[in-house]
């Protein structure tokens, strides 16, 4: 069941045609429960598991679908363009900007929403919209390093290690390393893409010209009555990163950061008048993607497959000095085989039975980092990456797995030696 859902879906980005990729994970898991790989019990045990997960990631997507219907998000990309010079420089500028950007949104939701805009940005551009979408796709990726909730993998790590302050222990140790990471890779793709971005001639300047004020002047209080995620979503990732580094400090009781982004939904559906339509606009074939994912995971753990895997790959105990090399290392592979939420959930359990914890932080973040900038090798490296596929297809954009690969695989050679230096020699 494991082998033939990943070929499938393998199959599919190669091609390029067939059955939604989420509809061949929600098909692997039903088939591994009716099989008899995984029984309905132990099925809805993961799930109830992974249910922070699940519940963060529906928070966001509420969120992402209410800046994109408030007209945020593509405000967002239009400036951005409004800060490149000329054309070339448009690749480094919208890696540089959206990857700040995931730091605060689960990438999964951002990519979600992103891809219509950059398509209408490619089509005001007169323009390729492929590298566009291949650039959200890197900067999620890279961006979404730095916080615990810039994608699921983090999230995991964070609810599992026992840090005090996950956002304040995630800002430590990879603060430098990404912003070196967005910095260069900005730089790598603008190199890459160059080529495909428009000619700087008097219509690329009038578009430049058009870009808006980062804040508009004026009618704010009309704005935010109309609009009320424009308020809720800041004072709501305020109160959560607060509420982190008060922990820090006090050593008071933690507040689970799931819980936090849920209820600043809770507010945000109250408040708006949109509330029926933002719900019904929700991705949910994305949520089923990552419950199908979860059961097929949890069916090979259960086969032996996983068990075979990592007896290939094992991992030293805290103190070992190629530890974190190996940490690194099985989990680039890792990813690719299962996708880097599935790999980050199979080893939780492997480090803590060797005696990880909150006290080895930087394993916990070489399994952070690594698994995160896995996902841009391939296509099966990050759920992010499948939803931009999917999202990207739906706009007539077909992302085949050797125009990732080609650029994804040398930017991540040089993301996660950014990363290995600076844990290493403890920046």
């Amino acid at each position: 069941m494991f082998g033939a859902t990943f070929v499938l879906v393998l199959a599919r980005q190669v091609v390029g045609r067939g059955p939604g990729v989420w509809s061949l994970f929600v098909v692997g898991g039903a088939a591994t429960i009716l099989t008899g790989v995984l029984g309905p019990s132990a099925a809805g045990s993961v799930l109830y598991d992974e249910l922070p997960v699940l519940l963060f990631l529906l928070a966001l997507f509420v969120f992402a679908e209410a800046l994109r219907e408030a007209g945020a998000l593509d405000h967002l990309a239009h400036w951005l363009i409004g800060r490149a010079r000329r054309p070339s420089d448009l690749p480094l500028i919208l890696f540089v900007g959206l990857g700040l950007v995931s730091a605060l949104f689960i990438n999964d939701a951002l990519v979600l929403v992103g891809v219509p805009i950059l398509v209408g940005v490619a089509a005001r551009l007169r323009t390729d919209a492929k590298p566009l979408v291949l650039v959200l796709a890197f900067a999620v990726t890279v961006g979404s390093t730095l916080t615990p909730f810039g994608n699921p993998q983090n999230l995991l790590i964070a609810l599992a290690a026992g840090f005090s302050s996950p956002v304040g222990t995630f800002f430590e140790y990879l603060g430098i390393p990404t912003a070196i990471n967005l910095v260069v890779g900005g730089w790598f793709l603008g190199r890459v893409y160059r080529r495909s971005m428009p000619a700087a001639d008097d219509h690329f300047a009038r578009v430049r010209a058009e870009a808006p004020a980062l804040l508009p002047s004026g009618g704010w209080a009309r704005r935010l009555a109309a609009k009320p995620v424009l308020w809720v979503f800041p004072v709501t990732m305020g109160v959560l990163i607060g509420a982190d580094l008060v922990t820090a400090f006090v050593h008071g009781p933690t507040v689970p950061i799931w819980a936090i982004a849920l209820g600043g939904t809770g507010v945000l559906l109250v408040a708006s008048p949109r509330r029926v339509s933002i719900v019904r606009a929700v991705n949910w074939r994305i949520l089923l993607l990552f419950v199908g994912l979860f059961v097929v995971v949890q069916g090979a753990v259960v086969g032996g497959v996983v068990s075979q895997i990592e007896g290939i790959f094992p991992v030293q105990g805290p103190g070992h000095p190629a530890s974190l090399l190996t940490i690194v290392g099985t989990t680039l592979v890792g990813s690719q085989a299962v996708s880097n939420v599935p790999w980050v959930g199979l080893q939780i359990p492997v480090l803590t039975g060797l005696g990880y914890s909150a006290r080895t932080p930087i394993a916990w973040m070489g399994l952070a980092a690594a698994s995160t900038l896995a996902g841009n090798v391939t296509l099966l490296g990050a759920a992010s990456n499948l939803i931009v596929t999917e999202t990207a297809e739906r706009s007539g954009i077909r992302i085949r797995l050797h125009d990732f690969v080609r650029v994804g695989l040398p930017l991540t050679a040089i993301t996660v030696g950014v990363v290995v230096a600076c844990l290493a020699v403890g920046l």
